[in-house]
């Protein structure tokens, strides 16, 4: 009897409704996925055009947007840190990136957190933007 109570149970959670949540969780998952690395590949092209437009030396582009499961569409927004951005360009800058992709985009310059934590942090964990590397540097 208890075997056959624990078999019962192993069915309904396949077919109840924990099984329809963990599906649509799993699918809403992936479809953040494949958001995610759809708008690191338009940041990239983005950053080229801007690129022609002002100058920097190079951009890192951090957060959510970087990070596998940590990424969620409608709420998260593009982080991005420029160095050798003039200070005449910031705004420049953060309007086109934002009317580009769409979406709010956070901009910061290296310049003005030097010495802080989240320079070393950027630095380590974002994905570096440069003329050169462009368009091979590819999504994480």
């Amino acid at each position: 009897m208890v075997g056959e109570t624990y078999k019962s149970s192993a069915v309904a959670a396949k077919s109840g409704p924990f099984h329809l949540l963990e599906k649509a969780l799993r699918q809403r998952r992936a479809q953040d996925e494949e958001a995610r690395q759809n708008l690191l590949l338009r940041v990239k092209a983005a950053l080229a055009e801007l690129a022609g437009r002002v100058s920097f030396s190079r951009a890192y582009i951090f957060g959510s947007c970087t990070r596998p499961g940590a990424f969620k569409r409608g709420i998260s927004d593009v982080d991005v840190a420029f160095e050798g951005l003039a200070d005449r360009d910031f705004f420049t800058a953060m309007v086109f990136l934002s009317a580009a992709l769409g979406t709010d985009v956070d901009v910061v310059r290296m310049e003005d957190l030097a010495g802080s934590l989240l320079t070393a942090k950027i630095r380590e964990e974002g994905i570096q933007w440069t003329r050169e590397n462009w368009p091979s540097c590819g999504p994480k």
